[in-house]
């Protein structure tokens, strides 16, 4: 797919190295527009309607970028901490365009090529127990 002239370089090049859905996009961007403030897996999880236990994942994920600090306490807390100004302003960047252009950033996303490892490796790691297969252990 051709790059969209309407995303910067830099945005782009962002989103390819560090977003892998348009869900984990979102848990970024729920972050980065509340900078002050740490959210625990389960409020964000309830902010975007998803499983508090792929939000922790993610969060610890964005972390390993530099993108998300962890606040220690009786439940984690995470708050969006870039590492660097280049990724700060790629963010803040990425968070005017996707208010402005939704549906071109998630085409981006998802035009790229996805990494099977990754992606397999993500199918299994937030699958609850059910009867048939109780956990090991």
């Amino acid at each position: 797919m051709l790059p969209d002239p309407s995303i910067p370089t830099h945005v782009a090049a962002f989103l390819a190295e560090h977003v892998d859905s348009v869900v984990q996009l979102e848990a970024l961007l729920l972050l980065h527009g509340e900078p002050d403030r740490a959210w625990s897996a389960t409020e964000a999880g309830k902010e975007l309607r998803v499983d508090p236990a792929w939000v922790s994942g993610q969060m610890e994920y964005l972390g390993s970028r530099g993108l998300v600090a962890r606040v220690e306490g009786p439940e984690p807390r995470y708050r969006f901490a870039a590492q660097n100004p280049d990724l700060s302003r790629a963010v803040a960047d990425l968070a005017k365009i996707y208010s402005q252009r939704r549906v071109t950033v998630i085409s981006l996303i998802y035009s790229r090529p996805v990494d099977p490892v990754r992606h397999l490796a993500d199918a299994f790691r937030f699958r609850k127990p059910t009867q048939e297969h109780p956990p090991h252990g």
